[in-house]
């Protein structure tokens, strides 16, 4: 893939192609993005099959881009709005989704070696940086590659609905799990579907396995569902939870928190509802008015604090079922992506797995799955996507075998040249 991947001859049709659109409504918006989906995902499987993807697919592309860049701008905030209904608008923020739309023209047009020219002039010391990781790395092949998603393997968007993976993300990813390793594991905050990662990517089918709510629920190589189980009487209170969440956010005071960031997601085993978006829409005294009002439903939904407990992102409210900590069946904690990495391992069989694994995240939520890596396996990598010198030294006190770097795309980089 080191020429453009676009022929004259149009060896592969373009099966679902995308009209320029006038954005006006934050529903097109989404429309617009479940488009590109449809339209990314046959263009990445015929990339890794090696067949030419035809000049009609970039158009579409194209096109889309062309509608986003198009939406209104306020002259005086500068920034793009777009209506919620007929009388109520929103500020939103689409860099990712413009830029990611660019890269993958781009991609397309003139082959991954242009394109890794290309990024490495947005990013300071890009080369270093993937020249260390692939130094590093080369050679091995991993039993497992245990990753988050977004700021890590994907760049972060202002609302998750609209955080489809780009061609290029893909492409890099799927070529690292097929070639590079055994087990592919995604495991993330967000819920598997509806809506989730499985909505939001486009790797092929059967290249990785999906995990959702921080492991609880994962979907394996063969498309086989399992979950954590949960008690009843929880699972009763977070059903009484939700269903006081989706009432509140039907309130015209609230409805706002809908269109933001991780909007509302009903995950197994936990509730997200944003507060905020990575663009600041929301004035801070209304969000900590809703963290406030939040707190008070969990509050009086369970006042002894035994079944929920309350992690505040700063953008995102994160309401947590609680899980047994201890022998005795008595201490409680969170659930987090440690628990969820023991129970995928035991459910896949990676308990006693032999070979090197390569930890990916990048945040403080990230760091109980590396812990459990640690626990687990007896030679663990951990490459970490992160500008916070805190994170840094921490995560080199628990790895040795460790890397950071400042930005997705250079992750991404270093696995897909790991690949070839």
């Amino acid at each position: 893939m080191h020429e453009s991947i676009l022929k004259e001859r149009q060896l592969t049709t373009c099966t679902t192609p995308i009209t320029l659109q006038d954005i006006r409504t934050l529903k097109e918006l989404y429309h617009l993005k479940a488009e590109t989906r449809e339209l990314r995902e046959p263009i990445v499987r015929n990339i890794i099959k090696q067949r030419v993807v035809g000049r009609a697919c970039v158009e579409s592309l194209k096109n889309a881009l062309y509608s986003l860049e198009t939406i209104y701008i306020d002259d005086d905030t500068g920034h793009r709005l777009l209506r919620l209904d007929g009388l109520k608008q929103i500020e939103v923020d689409l860099t990712y989704e413009i830029r990611e739309l660019q890269k993958d023209i781009y991609y397309l047009e003139y082959g991954e070696d242009k394109f890794i020219d290309y990024l490495a002039k947005f990013m300071p010391e890009f080369r270093a940086h993937v020249n260390k990781g692939v130094g590093m790395l080369k050679g091995k092949h991993f039993k497992a590659f245990i990753t988050d998603r977004d700021g890590t393997t994907n760049n972060y968007c202002g609302r998750y609905r609209s955080s489809i993976q780009p061609i290029y993300n893909s492409v890099f990813l799927s070529r690292f799990a097929k070639n590079c390793c055994t087990y592919p594991i995604i495991i993330t905050s967000a819920p598997l579907k509806d809506f989730g990662i499985l909505n939001v990517s486009i790797n092929p089918s059967n290249t990785f396995v999906y995990a959702g709510s921080k492991g609880r629920e994962f979907i394996d190589l063969n498309g086989e569902f399992n979950s954590f189980p949960i008690e009843e009487h929880k699972q009763k209170q977070i059903h009484l939870l939700n269903d006081h969440l989706r009432v509140m956010l039907q309130d015209p005071d609230f409805e706002k928190f809908n269109f933001i960031g991780s909007a509302l997601q009903i995950k197994f085993g936990q509730t997200t509802v944003a507060r905020q978006d990575i663009s600041s829409s929301i004035h801070d005294d209304e969000s900590s008015a809703f963290l406030e009002k939040v707190k008070s439903i969990v509050k009086e939904i369970d006042p002894e604090g035994h079944c929920f407990r309350i992690e505040d992102t700063g953008l995102d409210i994160e309401i947590i079922l609680t899980i047994d900590a201890g022998s005795d069946g008595q201490a409680i904690k969170d659930f987090d992506k440690g628990d969820g990495l023991a129970f995928i391992s035991r459910e896949l069989g990676m308990d006693d797995s032999e070979g090197p694994v390569l930890v990916c995240g990048d945040t403080p939520g990230d760091i109980p799955m590396l812990k459990k890596a640690m626990e687990m396996y007896g030679d663990v990598w951990t490459i970490f996507v992160t500008r916070d010198e805190a994170l840094k030294k921490e995560v080199q006190a628990i790895c040795p075998k460790s890397f950071t770097v400042p930005y997705p795309d250079i992750l991404l980089t270093i696995l897909g040249l790991l690949s070839l």
